[in-house]
């Protein structure tokens, strides 16, 4: 009597339907595990742009600001001479 609930379950293919029902939930995880893969690999870009922008911010502090040169007084007094004299 089992052995023949058995037969008639295999043949009626209901064995079928629960694989088909398994490789179907299998599918929906793997499309949310992909989801997730993408939405990390975004937040992964983000971050690594958001680096870069600081990193070249932090370089642009530690580079030695340009000072003026300075003058020679024998220069300054010669230009001063010049201007007084009206000229340029």
């Amino acid at each position: 009597m089992l052995c023949g609930g058995i037969l008639v379950a295999f043949l009626s293919g209901k064995g079928a339907g629960r694989k088909e029902e398994k490789i179907g939930k299998l599918d929906d995880r793997l499309k949310s595990v992909k989801k997730d893969l993408k939405s990390k690999e975004k937040s992964k870009n983000g971050v690594k742009k958001s680096l870069k922008s600081k990193k070249k911010a932090l370089e642009e502090l530690k580079k030695p600001k340009k000072k003026p040169k300075k003058k020679s007084a024998k220069k300054a007094h010669s230009r001063l001479k010049n201007i007084g004299k009206g000229k340029k």
